[in-house]
């Protein structure tokens, strides 16, 4: 554990809290850049491509990966102290970094200072939003809010004005600034998956107006069947044909996909997408699918012959205490390969 190193950030963010109040009163949030901060972000793949999923607080165990990936060399005595080592490599976080663990505030310092070392260096570290930074964006009074505004609270910080983006400290405008997604060459990385069979241009299209006109509680995003919330129990959501309530309208025909297989209706929405693989997170649980395979609690799964990949492992000990994983995607010939990279150091090719 790095407790010292928690202790320090803490202090550290109070006294930037501090400071940063006396330059005068904190301004309303900006009406966000989508030139500048894309509903989607967009990249050519790299040599070196890594997913990490629902970390949710633990900082302690998001440290064990990033040295284990080598994505950081060491252990940083605080959060701000952390040297990225990945060079051109580029890592995307699939969201549900906080809530459940009750270190989310040195989990986020730690990516944002990793977001601008991975830029100097010639990378990138995305990390996008998940149910749990979206829900407490749109009401951080909610339910299941309760760790992350507890942890803002001590720290001194008003919850409130991290959702408007108010804060002295920048966390909500970093929070309110994230994708809700990220197609890196042939791969497209969100939190759930499920992007209702849109278009690249639809679905960034359709975020941006969403976003700026309902806010973070838009359908787009929290619909119990959106990109964010889609769930894989009872049943994955493209074995249902779950499409997000903002797709059903009156022009809709009812029964559009109902003849084609759930594998039939992944792969069309990939492909929408100008992609040919999908990973995801927000499901550390088992999975059983119509074909009888089962994706065992835990595991970072491949199916379909790598055409979707999940990656929650339940990571944080504030979750469901799993074993915690990165993928590691790497180009290959004929085709890329990819490998679960543990916090022990320890690998297991997933997909090759």
């Amino acid at each position: 554990m790095h407790s010292l190193g928690l202790k320090s950030s803490l202090r550290f963010l109070l006294l930037f809290v501090a400071l940063a109040s006396t330059t005068g009163p904190i301004q309303a949030a900006e009406k966000r850049d989508w030139k500048a901060h894309p509903a989607i972000v967009e990249l050519d793949a790299p040599h070196d491509l890594y997913a990490l999923g629902d970390v949710h607080g633990d900082y302690d165990r998001l440290v064990e990966l990033l040295v284990a990936g080598k994505i950081i060399a060491e252990a940083p005595a605080t959060p701000e102290a952390a040297h990225w080592v990945a060079g051109p490599a580029v890592l995307v976080v699939t969201g549900d970094f906080i809530d459940k663990g009750t270190h989310a505030l040195p989990v986020i310092a730690l990516f944002r200072t990793l977001e601008d070392q991975a830029t100097k260096a010639g990378g990138r570290l995305i990390v996008t939003l998940g149910n749990h930074e979206a829900e407490f964006l749109a009401n951080p009074d909610g339910r299941n809010r309760a760790e992350f505004t507890e942890e803002l609270r001590t720290a001194g910080i008003s919850p409130a004005e991290v959702a408007e983006g108010k804060d002295a400290a920048g966390i909500g405008a970093w929070l309110r600034n994230l994708s809700a997604g990220a197609k890196v060459g042939d791969w497209f990385f969100c939190h759930a998956g499920n992007t209702g069979g849109r278009t690249l241009a639809e679905l960034r299209a359709e975020l941006e107006r969403d976003i700026d006109q309902k806010g973070f509680g838009a359908a787009i995003l929290l619909d119990p069947n959106s990109m964010l919330m889609a769930r894989m129990r009872p049943r994955p959501w493209w074995e249902a044909d779950v499409r997000p309530a903002a797709l059903r309208d009156v022009n809709a025909a009812t029964t559009k996909g109902a003849n084609e297989s759930g594998e039939q209706r992944l792969r069309a929405g990939i492909e929408a997408l100008g992609a040919k693989h999908l990973v995801f997170g927000h499901q550390p649980g088992q999975i059983k699918f119509s074909d009888g395979t089962v994706r065992e609690a835990g595991d970072v799964y491949a199916k379909y012959d790598g055409l979707v990949f999940l990656i929650d492992t339940g990571m944080s000990r504030g979750a469901a205490r799993g074993r915690g994983a990165l993928l590691h995607i790497e180009p290959g010939d004929p085709r890329p390969t990819a490998t679960a990279v543990y916090a022990d150091g320890k690998t297991n090719a997933i997909w090759n």
